[in-house]
């Protein structure tokens, strides 16, 4: 029988998003019902969906929690469930939101298709096993005429035909590499043949005889499934026979194959991160309940679970590329992980990658941020870019996923607010008196006053007559009133230094022998950063 999490996983996040799900969602649904105020009977199980009902209405409430003591275990609400979160919660009945354009009878049906489609996954997976790439070659290389390579985004050999076939050097380096050597990549990239092949649908003729003896020409084809490219397929003429219609034809054929091939296996293992990695969104966006993280990660709600943020420092001028060095960060992490026998989530939004980390019990944090430190290092190896981690609380339970997500967003921006190159993790602990001081910031900015007073006339005077009273005043104050450490931390003589001290102290009527005034007059020399 199909769980809500079926149901879900089904539909996708921003069709039908679980509000709240206070007995997780691995429960099982019985019939999808159309809520009907006249009818009281509502079997058990049923999943209700909430045809009129306007979650703002004090009714509402009511009809949820007599649709939970009849036994439902879920509603399907339109709109912004929020009105009726802490009413489901208390009810203990799952609520589902989906978008107010939805129609009801779309909706209807597309439930009916997941949970039938639900019902059958136990027999699909004792079907027929993926198919074989090398098999495959061999029947493009006999279909086309010559030698044939199935290769991925990445120029990496996943497959090669082995009949008796006559090849080139080329051929021979990039089977023995597993991959087309650097120096053609670099040729064909430059040439503009990877351009012409992955913006083209037609079969395309690589010829260099003219520059390189015994060069066979090669037909080449890019494997699509819709508009998304997965590879490509490269056949060369060993015999000198050319390529005719015949060969174009069947090379476009053997790419069809290729791409169910290569949806087949890729499915199981990037869907499923995929459809993990969404949902994991969802719920740091606040769209879906942490619960059904827990069944999308197959993890007990009830263990302790910390988020690291990655962040990706390349100078992020090109969106595009940010992009793909994100999702290559994402897979990274979640294989080292995987390596160490540790269970990862991740998803990447914008050039920051958030991994949520699941354990059985409280892990020992010391040994959490090693782990982190030697990932951030070969993360950073690997995607030749930058990389800083920011570490947040380890809590009990799923519920609290937030809390420790929001803590690691404050700890990585205070990480960028020290700007220092050494320090590429950190915990709450380590930076704690930034998170403290960029608090202080963001009341002030929320409040204009809290930067009014003494600091902003220094600044008014300085702008005005180009003094310096600011940089003297925040010298001192930075280096305890050691008038000859903070002279020299701004190039100026002592004496000139105490000249200007007094003067901003009579024109800003600073009483810096008052231990608040001093900090006050700190803390708003902060803000002016």
């Amino acid at each position: 029988m199909a769980t809500l999490d079926d149901l879900v996983s089904n539909l996708g996040i921003g069709v039908l998003d679980v509000a709240a799900a206070p007995a997780g969602v691995d429960v099982e649904v019985g019939d999808l019902v159309i809520y009907d105020p006249s009818d009281r009977a509502i079997e058990p199980g049923a999943l209700v969906l909430g045809v009129g009902l306007d979650p703002q209405s004090r009714a509402a409430g009511d009809v949820v929690v007599g649709l939970a003591n009849a036994g439902a275990v879920g509603v399907v609400v339109r709109g912004d469930p929020a009105p009726l979160l802490d009413v489901a919660r208390t009810a203990h009945i799952a609520l589902l939101a989906v978008p107010p354009e939805m129609a009801w009878a779309q909706l209807h049906t597309l439930l009916r298709t997941a949970r039938a489609a639900a019902g059958q996954s136990g027999d699909a997976s004792g079907g027929a096993p993926v198919g074989d790439l090398f098999a495959l070659a061999n029947a493009v290389a006999a279909m086309v005429g010559g030698p044939s390579t199935i290769e991925d985004m990445q120029s990496t050999v996943l497959a090669y035909s082995s009949l008796d076939e006559p090849i080139d050097e080329a051929r021979r380096e990039t089977i023995l590499g597993h991959r087309i050597p650097d120096d053609w990549i670099v040729r064909l990239r430059d040439d503009g043949i990877f351009r012409r092949l992955y913006t083209n649908r037609e079969p395309l003729i690589i010829d260099y005889r003219d520059s390189i003896p015994g060069f066979n020409p090669r037909l080449a084809v890019a494997i699509r499934a819709g508009d998304e490219v997965l590879g490509s397929i490269w056949v060369a003429d060993a015999k000198g026979r050319g390529f005719g219609p015949e060969a174009e034809t069947a090379i476009k054929e053997a790419a069809d194959l290729a791409a169910l091939h290569l949806l087949r296996s890729q499915a199981a293992v990037d869907l499923e991160r995929r459809r993990r990695s969404e949902v994991l969104r969802a719920a740091l966006e606040g769209r879906a309940a942490p619960e059904a993280l827990s069944a999308a990660a197959d993890v007990s709600p009830a263990m302790t679970f910390t988020t690291v943020a990655f962040e990706l420092l390349d100078d992020g001028n090109d969106q595009a590329a940010t992009t793909v060095v994100a999702e290559r960060a994402v897979n990274l992490i979640a294989l080292h992980c995987e390596a160490y026998r540790r269970q990862a989530v991740a998803v990447a939004i914008g050039p920051v990658v958030h991994v949520l980390l699941p354990e059985a019990s409280a892990p020992d944090r010391k040994n959490l941020v090693r782990f982190i430190a030697d990932l951030v290092e070969r993360a950073s190896d690997a995607l030749r870019v930058g990389v800083r981690a920011a570490v947040g609380a380890s809590v009990d339970g799923i519920g609290e996923l937030v809390r420790s997500h929001d803590e690691s967003v404050r700890v990585l921006r205070a990480l960028r607010d020290v700007d220092s190159p050494s320090k590429t993790v950190a915990t709450v602990d380590d930076v704690r008196s930034r998170i403290v001081l960029l608090g202080l910031q963001d009341a002030a900015s929320r409040q204009p006053e809290l930067r009014e007073g003494k600091v902003a006339l220094l600044a008014e005077l300085d702008a005005e007559k180009q003094t310096s009273y600011v940089d003297t005043l925040r010298a001192y104050l930075d280096h305890f009133g050691d008038v000859p450490t903070a002279a020299d931390a701004i190039h100026v003589h002592p004496n000139t230094f105490r000249y200007r001290l007094r003067r901003l102290v009579e024109l800003a009527d600073l009483n810096l022998d008052d231990p608040a005034e001093r900090l006050v007059a700190h803390l708003q020399l902060m803000f002016l950063r």
